[in-house]
């Protein structure tokens, strides 16, 4: 096959980062809405509804840093152990780990002559059994252990930062509490309906509806904190 040939649909690359870009973006924006929205609601003066929401972005951001570097971590920690395992019973165990794998691609569809000539390639290479192994029995792929953990947590963090300050903004111009709070809310479902529906992929293939469910959840979110402000001021 042509090695420079294209695919027609091609694959989104590092669907992980994704993920967590994802995560942080959409964390950060409805979580910082619900917060000035609240404080809005609240009768907050717009000096401390800046502090209050910029105190609460970059703590936000650190704490999204640091727990998807500390989950990304746990993982890797936990595919180590389960390579080195399942190298151990390839050693120790070889007729067991053959009859396994038979198992594996036969529930995979694969016949009993397709099996015995896999099965001839696979295991006269330890590596690729290994791989394999990994790949059928437990769904891991052993190229993702040499992945550093920063690579997910520092994009989620910095994606959590931007959209967590999205909604602070119009409170630091000289307008009403309703012109702040609609432009604030304008601003974060606008964040959250580009996230939603193109998930960093094409343009060519947004989803709409995601876009939406995601922005009205976001708006829910401030609704429901402006209320809950507002009621706590004539309570």
């Amino acid at each position: 096959m042509d090695k420079e040939s294209t695919e027609k649909h091609p694959h989104i690359r590092a669907r992980d980062i994704i993920h967590r870009l994802l995560l942080g973006g959409s964390d950060g924006s409805i979580e910082s809405i619900a917060v000035t929205a609240g404080l809005n609601g609240a009768g907050v003066a717009f000096s401390g509804i800046r502090v209050a929401g910029v105190a609460f972005a970059v703590a936000g951001a650190l704490s999204m840093f640091f727990s998807s570097y500390i989950s990304e971590r746990s993982e890797l920690q936990t595919l180590q152990k389960d390579i080195e395992r399942e190298r151990m019973e390839i050693e120790t165990e070889p007729e067991e780990e053959r009859r396994e794998l038979e198992q594996l691609l036969r529930e995979e569809g694969y016949g009993d002559k397709e099996i015995e000539t896999i099965m001839a390639r696979v295991t006269a290479d330890e590596d690729l059994w290994l791989r394999v192994q990994l790949r059928l029995e437990l769904h891991k792929d052993a190229g993702d252990v040499k992945v550093n953990p920063l690579r997910g947590a520092g994009p989620a963090g910095v994606l959590f930062l931007l959209c967590a300050a999205l909604p602070i903004l119009p409170y630091a111009f000289a307008v009403s509490r309703t012109t702040a709070l609609l432009a604030s809310l304008a601003l974060a479902l606008g964040a959250l309906f580009i996230l939603g529906s193109t998930k960093f992929s094409s343009l060519k293939e947004m989803d709409v509806k995601a876009g939406l469910e995601d922005a009205a959840i976001g708006g829910f979110a401030a609704i429901l904190l402006y209320l809950i402000g507002h009621l706590i001021t004539i309570a």
